[in-house]
């Protein structure tokens, strides 16, 4: 019961933070959204713990707290995957600017 509030409490600090970061516009409106949905997953999933049971249940995998760790696994892989393209995606972008500066630099010595 303590841990419940104190999880909650903690996530409702998150969600501060996301609306400060929105706010700021730090995040766009889609990444805002994307993390105020998975932080109320969280509350919804501290504050029913059985729901989680009867969703594991459900799909066939023994307790809640696995079919949590299992979406969390596959929610962290996948954001590690984007953010792996979104860094080779800055590299080239990096890449084409520095050859055009280069170039750019070049043509101006031989003039």
């Amino acid at each position: 019961m303590i841990i419940q509030f104190l999880l909650i409490i903690l996530i409702l600090i998150f969600i501060a933070r996301l609306f400060f970061q929105f706010k700021k516009k730090s995040i766009g409106g889609g990444e805002f959204f994307g993390w105020l949905a998975i932080w109320i997953i969280a509350i919804i999933i501290v504050a029913y713990p059985k729901l989680t049971s009867f969703l594991a249940n459900y799909v066939g995998v023994g307790r809640g707290v696995d079919l949590v760790i299992y979406i969390s696994i596959i929610v962290i892989f996948y954001l590690f995957f984007r953010l792996l393209m979104r860094i080779e995606r800055m590299e080239k972008d990096i890449t084409k600017i520095t050859r055009a500066i280069a170039i750019k630099k070049e043509e101006d010595d031989n003039r």
